[in-house]
């Protein structure tokens, strides 16, 4: 199950009115998906909040009659008028009526601040998007041919893996993927090692970056690894979306591991996230 097919399972999934397949793979998804298991359990504190504060009630019959009566009463004075009518009406009030201008002005106020500072947004996020952004510079460099002073050139995996070793990095890794890898490139940058790789996959070309953790909290950068480390030991990877690329960042045997591709790159994504399980 991918992310768009979840979407349109994610109601009746939190509901549990899907059948044991698509709820086994809904389950699979959201284990390896950080933004589809976002929105469940969005969907799933909103359920919980609406069955806590609302009870069913019985409508009364009179009610109920009043209730029609005054839904067509309205609607027949609504298809009176014409759309430009409405939009007059509307902004008269907006212009006339304290309250409804107090409203539109609160509701722009709150549209803009959380269109800024997001309380949906995960506390993590800032520290790697913060490293996210190297990683994406890093990628733009080596696409447009600005490749290190130590670089070779070849699509044998182990001479790339002794070509990382003998310059620095104890424990090179390779992705488990039938990526060709076309050119690597090593650089030392404020005392760490830094191993740079540019694989060609099925639609597009893919960046990586691995360098080693411990090397990583002698720069002036500790307390940002420090956390990424933390923060990483506990999950299989983390992605995070910078300019148009999604970025990869996982943790394996001690080497920090950075992946970027296209967004729209779908099919290299999820070939990547499989080899990582």
């Amino acid at each position: 199950m991918d992310c768009k097919e979840f979407q349109e399972y994610v109601s009746a999934f939190v509901d549990n009115q899907i059948d044991e397949q698509k709820k086994h793979n809904a389950q699979d998804h959201i284990g390896i998906c950080q933004s589809c298991f976002f929105d469940y359990k969005i969907e799933t504190l909103a359920k919980k909040i609406v069955s806590n504060k609302f009870q069913k009630v019985t409508c009364p019959e009179s009610l109920r009659i009043k209730i029609l009566e005054s839904l067509v009463y309205n609607k027949n004075s609504i298809s009176q008028k014409s759309f430009k009518d409405q939009l007059i009406e509307l902004i008269q009030n907006i212009l006339t009526k304290r309250k409804v201008r107090l409203s539109f002005a609160f509701g722009l106020i709150l549209i803009f601040a959380l269109l800024i500072f997001n309380p949906f947004k995960s506390s993590e996020e800032k520290y790697y998007q913060e490293f996210a952004a190297s990683v994406y510079e890093n990628c733009k460099n080596l696409r447009n041919h600005k490749f290190p002073a130590k670089t070779i050139f070849t699509t044998n995996p182990d001479q790339v893996a002794q070509f990382i070793f003998s310059n620095g990095i104890k424990n090179p890794v390779m992705p488990k993927t039938d990526w060709t890898v076309t050119v690597a490139g090593v650089e030392e940058n404020n005392s760490c090692v830094l191993a740079h790789l540019l694989f060609k996959c099925e639609e597009d070309t893919v960046y990586m970056m691995q360098c080693e953790i411990d090397a990583l909290r002698n720069t002036k950068y500790y307390d940002l690894f420090q956390k990424i480390h933390n923060d990483l030991k506990q999950k299989s990877f983390v992605k995070v979306d910078h300019g148009n690329c999604s970025i990869i960042f996982r943790l394996e045997n001690g080497v920090l591991m950075t992946y970027a591709m296209s967004s729209h790159n779908h099919h290299a994504f999820e070939e990547l996230i499989a080899s990582l399980e």
